[in-house]
């Protein structure tokens, strides 16, 4: 009741409705959750659906092969393929999708000679910045 009186003795100009003000209750701002940082890598997608996959499921292989995702998150796809008796490695940035660069380890299992995986290669480092 004299809060009002001693506030306005304190600061001069101090009106009745900036007491009522001052007495409302206010709500903290909310915090908002970050996104990951990982998203942005090629398995994070996979990982997520892997664990999610979990949840619903409760089969801890599912859970065990997210981690594994998780582990290799930022590591560079290592890409090998067998041709008439030699095996070729090729590196891949760690941000393509997971997705391309298993559609590209299929092709090259399909090919028939290196000429023909050499040109598939080409055309996948040509475009594999474009997600």
């Amino acid at each position: 009741m004299f809060a009002f009186e001693l506030m306005k003795q304190e600061f001069s100009g101090y009106r009745y409705e900036q007491f009522l003000d001052d007495l409302r209750f206010r709500t903290p701002p909310r915090k908002r959750k970050g996104k990951s940082g990982l998203a942005r890598f090629g398995r994070y997608g996979r990982m997520e659906q892997l664990r999610a996959q979990y949840l619903i499921t409760g089969n801890l292989d599912f859970a065990i092969q997210a981690k594994r995702l998780r582990e290799r998150m930022s590591k560079p796809y290592r890409v090998r393929f067998r041709q008439e008796g030699q095996v070729y490695e090729y590196h891949f940035s760690a941000l393509i999708p997971i997705g391309r660069i298993e559609k590209l380890v299929t092709e090259l299992a399909e090919c028939q000679s290196l000429e023909n995986a050499e040109k598939i290669i080409r055309e996948f480092t040509a475009s594999s910045h474009i997600n």
